[in-house]
């Protein structure tokens, strides 16, 4: 089900960041690996908190790398079991809009947002090596929540049970702190139960293939909820870098 929303403000641009579990922490997790240097061996040194060794020393296990919640318990479909799943999503590059900045690929009009009230959502890209990022990465891009009100009275949303966690809340995505964040293919996503975001968008010149995880129960309105802007001539455009920012063109 999708709520339409009108963006009132000026024409946004939105500069892209690098994704790290820094940048993005308000949102979900980034998964990487924290060590690339630091190679398996029987007497591995000094390792991370969540490192162990594993596999007679041939591996490093970095334990709990993401946090995967189920909230269909509190749906108000909850007699419909929710069960975990794997999708395969084959993502091709999008059409980007013209730029006259040279620094830039071209820009991104940003049309929709989505989000999975009662769970999380991971996204692992297959295939794309972190050298390949100039010409295959994908875009995050993400909105926290405004308070509720009487135009999104008709999604539900899950009630928080631990004091320590806080969910996003039943409100629209807040379109003025939108961002956008640039990741590589080497970086796996997961999105915060209840978060504001773009569907995947991938830019370069290849697509890019996902397994997406994460749970459902069938239930669409509680699967997934969307909110259509409506601009009135006004937009909320990403600003793509024509490099990767974590991967710059060499100076020559």
């Amino acid at each position: 089900m999708a709520v339409k929303i009108v963006f009132l403000c000026d024409n946004l641009t939105v500069d892209v960041e690098d994704l790290s579990q820094t940048t993005f922490h308000s949102f979900g997790t980034v998964i990487e690996n924290p060590e690339p240097s630091l190679l398996p061996q029987p007497r591995t040194g000094k390792l991370l908190a969540n490192a162990i060794q594993a596999n007679q020393g041939s591996a490093l296990k970095y334990v709990d790398v993401t946090n995967m919640r189920d909230l269909y318990g509190s749906s108000p479909s909850k007699n419909s079991p929710s069960r975990a799943v794997m999708n395969m999503f084959v993502c091709a590059p999008r059409t980007l809009i013209p730029s006259q900045n040279k620094n830039l690929a071209g820009m991104f009009h940003v049309e929709i947002l989505e989000r999975h009230p009662y769970t999380t959502q991971t996204f692992i890209p297959l295939g794309v090596g972190k050298s390949e990022a100039q010409h295959r990465h994908y875009l995050i891009i993400v909105a926290p929540s405004l308070d509720a009100s009487a135009q999104d009275e008709c999604f539900p949303v899950p009630k928080s049970t631990n004091p320590k966690e806080k969910l996003p809340g039943r409100g629209l995505p807040d379109l003025n702190r939108i961002k956008a964040f640039i990741a590589n293919g080497s970086q796996a996503v997961t999105y915060g139960a209840g978060t504001w975001h773009a569907p995947m968008v991938v830019v370069g010149d290849k697509p890019i293939d996902f397994v997406v995880v994460q749970f459902s129960n069938g239930v669409p309105i509680e699967d997934c909820q969307e909110a259509e802007i409506e601009g009135g001539g006004r937009s909320i455009m990403v600003a793509v870098p024509a490099t990767s920012p974590q991967h710059p063109r060499a100076k020559l």
